[in-house]
This record gives C-alpha cells, sequence and structure tokens, in this order.
C-alpha cells in the first residue's frame, strides 16, 4: 500500500510561515492499494483541497493515456479508478472542513462510498450535509454530482468490511472484473482491503481505523498482510498513564522490566478482562505503520499545566510511544500536531519520542520483536510504501473464503426501543444531559434519581441498560450501590455497564482500599476524573450503549439461493393482488390459533413479500429481509418457532420485535414447491416462503397445533401448484357461459 499525507495537524488550519515543515492542514491521509486499484481516503480536514487536484490530475493522464490508444495502461502504473472509498473518523470540523472543496465530489463520473460511525440520532449524510447548509456554504451536499453511497459504521475489531476494488479498471481481456487478472497478468496477483474498527475515547463517537492489504491470487487466494492504524482524536482511558507507564496485560509481559524471560508482544491475551487501554494498544498489535494522535506531552495535559487538557480528547508522547512499543508496531507515525506547535518544537518532540522508545527497548530487550520500532512524525507530503507481494507480516499466511472478499458488509445497529440509561446524581447536574440523551434518541427511555434507595429499587425493578454514577450519592457512596447491584442483582448486575463520575471532595475510604473497589465494581476505565462537558459524558454513554452485544442475527442464505429465487419469480406471485384463495386461508388460521397476525410470506431478494396478511395495517405489503423471521424459516424442513424473541439472541434487538408489531411468539412453516412446477411431481423442491402465525405475547404450539400449521401450509402449496389448472377451469366455465347466450 501507498500512504501519502495531505494534512496532519489538529483542531484547526495553521497556514504559518514557522509550521511550513510538517504542515498546516487537517487530517486527510490517502492510501492507494498496492496493485494500484483501489483508493482509501481516510479523513476529508482542509488537506482533502489538495488531494482533490492530484486526483483531478490522473484523471487527465488516463484521459491522455486513452487518446494515445493505451486503453490498459502500464500494469506497474496502474492508476485508481475514479472514486473509492472515504473513512471518516468523526465529524468534528477539523476532520470534515475540506469536503465541501473537494474537486472529485463535483464530478459526476467518480463514485464514492463514505463510511463513518453510526449515530444514535443523525445519519452519517446528515451530519456531513450541516456545514454545506445554504447558510454556511452555496452548494448543498445533496447536489453534488457524483455519486455518494454513505454507510455507517460501528466498532467491529474482528469480522470488518472487506474492500476489493469493485471499481477497478481492468483490462476485460485478461481481468475477470473482481481484482484477479489471468494468463501473463497472473503473475502480478491482485490485493484486497479489510477495514476493522474500534472506538476511540474522544468527546464524541470517534472510529479509530485497521486497513490490512492481502494478496490475492487465482490459485489459492492466499493472503500475506501488511496494514496500518489510523488512530486520531484518542485520550488514555486511565488519564494516571498519560505520564506513561503503560503495560500490556501482566500474562502476556512481566511487570518487572528486568525478567524478559519468554517475553513475547506478539500474543497479547485474548480476554474481556483487559482495560480499555490494553484493549486500544490490542487493535493495532503488530501493524506495520500506526499514525496516532500525539497532540501533548504529559507537561501540557496534566493538572500541572497552565491549562489541563483532560478530558479534551486527546493523547500524550509518553502514552502513544508506550502502548506502541507494547503493541509491537514497526513505525510510529506521529500524528494530529498540535495547532501552537511549530516546527522546532515538533523537531524536540520527535527527539522525544525516540529518546523515549529507545529507553523503552533497552529496559525490555525482546529478541522476538522484529525489529526496534521507528518513530517520526507525520508531515504533509510524506509518501509511506509498504509492499504486501514481498513483505510479509507476523501473522504468516492464512487462506481467505473466495467469496468473502466479495462481501461489502457493514454492521449497521438500529435503534432498540429497549435501552434505557438511569442518571444517579447528586452533586452532578445530570438534567441538562438527561434532555440531550432524549433529544436525540426518542427510543431510549432516560430516568434521573437522587437517592441511594431509589437508584437501587429503579435497577431492581427496571433494569436499565446503562448506570452513570455519582461517586458521592444522598444515603450513600456510588461505590455502595455498586456492591449490591453486582452482588444481589443475578447475571444482569453482574455485567450491567456502570459509569462512575469520581468525587471532587474527601473521601472515607483510603485510596488503596478505593481502588480495589473501583476496579472491581465498576471498572477502572470507566472511572471518569476531571473537568469534562456534557458532550463527553454524553459520547461515553452512546458508546457504551453501542458495545451493548446486538442480539440479531441475520438468517443465512439457502444453499440453492438463485435456484430459489427463479422459482420463486416464475411462481408469478409476486406484486400482485390479494386473492381470497389465499385469504380465506390466513382467516381462518387467525381464528384458530387464536393470534392478531397470520401470513402467507413470499421471501424475495431483499425483502419479505405479503401475498396475504390479517392483522397487519392497510397497506403493509412487505418488510427487509433482514428483518424476516421467515428467511429463518425457510432454512427449515419443518415448522419454525421462537416462543418468546425477547429471550432469543437471534431476534431481541430485531426492529420487528423492538417496534410494531412488537412480535415476542412466531411459528412458520415452508412452503417448498419443486423447481420445475410440475404440479408437485418433482422431489426436488426449495422454499419461497412461508406461511406462519405471529403473537405479541410469549407461546408454544401443542402437537396438534403444530399439525394444523402443517395443514395450512400445504394447503397454500396446493393453491399455488394449482394455479393454471384454476385459470383453465374458470376459462372454460366462461366459454360455457358465452355459447350459453349465443344460442
Amino acid at each position: 500500500m501507498k500512504i501519502q499525507v495531505y494534512g496532519c495537524r489538529g483542531s484547526i488550519p495553521r497556514p504559518h510561515p514557522e509550521m511550513a515543515r510538517y504542515g498546516g492542514n487537517t487530517p486527510c491521509i490517502e492510501v492507494v492499494s498496492a496493485s494500484g486499484g483501489h483508493r482509501l481516503i481516510l479523513d476529508l480536514g482542509s488537506g482533502a483541497f489538495d488531494l482533490g487536484q492530484k486526483i483531478l490530475g490522473e484523471m487527465f493522464r488516463r484521459k491522455k493515456q486513452l487518446e494515445n490508444g493505451d486503453e490498459s495502461g502500464n500494469s506497474a502504473k496502474r492508476l485508481p479508478t475514479l472514486g473509492g472509498s472515504i473513512l471518516i473518523t468523526h465529524t468534528h470540523w477539523d476532520h470534515i472542513q475540506g469536503l465541501p472543496f473537494f474537486v472529485p465530489l463535483y464530478l459526476p463520473q467518480f463514485k464514492w462510498k463514505i463510511y463513518g460511525p453510526e449515530g444514535a440520532a443523525k445519519t452519517l449524510q446528515e451530519v456531513l450535509s450541516g456545514q454545506m447548509q445554504h447558510d454556511y456554504f452555496p452548494v448543498r451536499l445533496g447536489d453534488m454530482p457524483s455519486s455518494m453511497q454513505y454507510i455507517g459504521l460501528t466498532e467491529d475489531e474482528v469480522e470488518g468490511i472487506w474492500l476489493d476494488g469493485e471499481n477497478w479498471e481492468q483490462n476485460e481481456t485478461n481481468g475477470d472484473g473482481n481484482g484477479c487478472f489471468r494468463g501473463e497478468e497472473a503473475k502480478h496477483p491482485s490485493t484486497i482491503f479489510r477495514i476493522t474498527t474500534k472506538y476511540l475515547n474522544h468527546t464524541v463517537l470517534t472510529l479509530g481505523y485497521k486497513i490490512e492489504e492481502f494478496v490475492r491470487n487465482n490459485e489459492e487466494r492466499k493472503t500475506r498482510g501488511v496494514s496500518m492504524a489510523y488512530i486520531t482524536d484518542h485520550e488514555p482511558y486511565d488519564h494516571s498513564l498519560a505520564k506513561g507507564g503503560f503495560m500490556p496485560p501482566a500474562k502476556a509481559f512481566p511487570q518487572d522490566p528486568k525478567d524478559h524471560s519468554n517475553i513475547s508482544t506478539k500474543d497479547y491475551v485474548s480476554s474481556t478482562e483487559l482495560t480499555g487501554d490494553q484493549s486500544h494498544a490490542q487493535f493495532f498489535r503488530n501493524v506495520d505503520i500506526l499514525f496516532h494522535d500525539c497532540q501533548y506531552l504529559y507537561s501540557e495535559y496534566g493538572s500541572q499545566a497552565p491549562q489541563s487538557k483532560e478530558n479534551w480528547g486527546h493523547s500524550t508522547v509518553e502514552y502513544v510511544v508506550d502502548v506502541a512499543f507494547f503493541s509491537n508496531v514497526k513505525h510510529l507515525v506521529l500524528f494530529h500536531h498540535d495547532p501552537q506547535r511549530k516546527d522546532d518544537s515538533m523537531d524536540e518532540l520527535v527527539d522525544y519520542a525516540r529518546s523515549r522508545a529507545d529507553e523503552l527497548e533497552k529496559l525490555y530487550k525482546n529478541d522476538e520483536r522484529t525489529s526496534r520500532m521507528k518513530v517520526d512524525a507525520a508531515k504533509e507530503g510524506d509518501v509511506l510504501e509498504i509492499d504486501p507481494f514481498i513483505y510479509l507480516g507476523d501473522g504468516g499466511e492464512t487462506k481467505l473464503d473466495a467469496k468473502q472478499g466479495h462481501i461489502h458488509s457493514t454492521k449497521s445497529r438500529e435503534n432498540s426501543g429497549n435501552h434505557s440509561v438511569l442518571l444517579g446524581c447528586y452533586r452532578t447536574d445530570m438534567e441538562p444531559l438527561s434532555s440531550i440523551l432524549q433529544s436525540s434518541n426518542s427510543n431510549l427511555n432516560v430516568k434521573v434519581l437522587h437517592s441511594c434507595m431509589d437508584i437501587i429499587q429503579h435497577c431492581r425493578e427496571n433494569k436499565p441498560s446503562v448506570l452513570v454514577l455519582d461517586e458521592e450519592l444522598f444515603g450513600c457512596s456510588g461505590l455502595d450501590v455498586c456492591e449490591e447491584i453486582r452482588t444481589q442483582m443475578g447475571v444482569w448486575g453482574k455485567h450491567l455497564p456502570i459509569l462512575m463520575i469520581a468525587s471532587r471532595e474527601g473521601r472515607t475510604e483510603t485510596p488503596v482500599i478505593q481502588e480495589k473497589r473501583i476496579a472491581e465494581l465498576v471498572n477502572a476505565n470507566n472511572y471518569i476524573k476531571g473537568v469534562f462537558s456534557h458532550a463527553y459524558i454524553l459520547t461515553r454513554i452512546q458508546m457504551t450503549l453501542l458495545r451493548i452485544p446486538l442480539r440479531w442475527r441475520r438468517a443465512t442464505l439457502p444453499k440453492s439461493e438463485s435456484l430459489r429465487l427463479a422459482t420463486l419469480q416464475n411462481t408469478g406471485l409476486l406484486d400482485t393482488g390479494y386473492e381470497e384463495r389465499f385469504d380465506r386461508i390466513v382467516r381462518l388460521a387467525k381464528a384458530m390459533f387464536n393470534v392478531p397476525i397470520a401470513l402467507v410470506s413470499l421471501v424475495d431478494h431483499d425483502r419479505q413479500w405479503f401475498k396475504s396478511c390479517c392483522g397487519l395495517p392497510t397497506g403493509v405489503r412487505e418488510t427487509p429481509r433482514d428483518h424476516a423471521f421467515c428467511a429463518h424459516a425457510i432454512l427449515k424442513d419443518d415448522i419454525f418457532v421462537v416462543q418468546d424473541a425477547f429471550q432469543d439472541e437471534r431476534f431481541a434487538d430485531n426492529p420487528l420485535v423492538s417496534g410494531a408489531p412488537n412480535v415476542r411468539f412466531y411459528a412458520g412453516y415452508p412452503i417448498r414447491i419443486p423447481v420445475d412446477g410440475s404440479n408437485g411431481e418433482s422431489d426436488d423442491k426449495v422454499a419461497i416462503g412461508t406461511f406462519c402465525v405471529i403473537d405479541s405475547k410469549p407461546r408454544d404450539l401443542r402437537l396438534d397445533e403444530r399439525n394444523a400449521l402443517r395443514d395450512f401450509g400445504e394447503m397454500v402449496v396446493h393453491e399455488i401448484l394449482n394455479h393454471d389448472l384454476k385459470r383453465t377451469s374458470d376459462e372454460t366455465v366462461k366459454c360455457l357461459q358465452s355459447s350459453a347466450k349465443d344460442v
């Protein structure tokens, strides 16, 4: 991959003569795949203007190549096609202010996919368009002629999204259209990007990105990874680590620097018990290049500074060097430079960072480290290249599923109506925070309480999703409330996410006992100290809500999906009117099972469509396939039953459960018909949909009810298979009636 820096300054553009060497533009980085096929852009700060001009130059060079008869261009100098993927870390102004001036967005031949953190209130598109309202800019975002698709992301450290260069310009003769080549071109296999994400500790929802580039050949599609991570606008969870002292989990690295036997920074402990900072470091473990926010020195950050920078959402040199070293990062690039730091001061900061890395290297000499960590600071115009074809990462070779590279998936989480937040306060004014939370998400239930007894009682009765507590409450301490919840409220109480706001008054407990209780009951990462804004607490709450495991699984596709869809289309049922022959069956089933809803549902490519429905609002004929219980039912050979959707990990957060029609019980029988449509004579059958009954109360089916549901389902199958026969019979009757009139 080829990485070029177009902006690395933090907070505000600084066109200053004493900042010319490192540059004054705000964040923007371009990453181009090693085979030259796909372009990623990290943030659109003010540096995006110059990147846009460079992309226009590429377009004109391509045009000149075509005019000269070189339709494919030199494969060794292949240019990215007109577009790519834009990864926005967050929507603070310094990271998006270049968007209105990024010229390729104004040209219709460009296609862009824009990714960014998915918030609770507004879509990514709505947030980005805010700075382009008429009062601020003459062109609205929606009026830009290029093709733009907006995709909201949440934290995903494992699966990620795959960008396989679907826009790559291939030679039509030698390319297969999927980034792979035949013949002579196969000697130069293509590459594929995988993007994983992690929430950062900032004052607004912010994502860090890890970008891995794999080699993909036509033979076995083996992968050899090179990688980079882009971490901007992040503050240590434990503020004491701002002065240094970060350590990985004890099992992976000894606490005593003199004991370096059996040390390995390759194998961190995989555990949910990691601190926030250990989890942060593990995200970019072993990457080749790490761009990390490094805006401050500790002397500028803590309470001893003229103006404390705690809770501003940025890191110190001491912290960054430590986490990068213990994560076995090969090349650390300091980023997001302070807008007041001039070039000479930047040189001093880099020297200090390098000396600190050298000290760590001497203390923790580790034969398993691939090399000494290189330390630099980003400068505008820097170009870094790491070649996946000749450079092997520490992960070795693995195999990719041949289809995986073509999956362009995101984990989009819809707001669930089941979430609630309890704000327990005594000295902190939580009312403004409550108003902000409720205005940002109408589905979220927010409660403010002040006394210990009220808080405990509410938790026992309502089980909120997140609890925010003052350390000092009316009647007892916040830690006492935590202890009651953790020890007396079962599994829910043990796993409830709790954020605690540190008291600024004196405490009765000794510091050692207090820190032990915080670690056991709250988790030190969620112990918020110092001066903070409501925006900071709001972001921590949003991040916590989004990290709650999503209990909603999309159904997998049937093995014969293309054949199934073709059979469904051949029935001629989709998008047709209601028919009494189906409606009659649905009405009978609704009455017999005493349920509010009964359906004949057909599962199409991206939707479930209701041929007949009883109990749904007038005009409702379909839902997205991802929401459909029926998409799971067609995978079964017999009846599929969900007794209580709230208790089922596959459906609890499904929008059809958390919202209307509030599904709690579902039973569906797959409608299977022969693939050749030959009136049931073929044994080769596929499920085109289901006959199902739905209730808003949990329940089960008795044996006789299961038999009845099968009977109703087979009646629907009979009507589908005899549709042509019935139509022929009707035509015969009409013909006889016409003859009678003639006589």
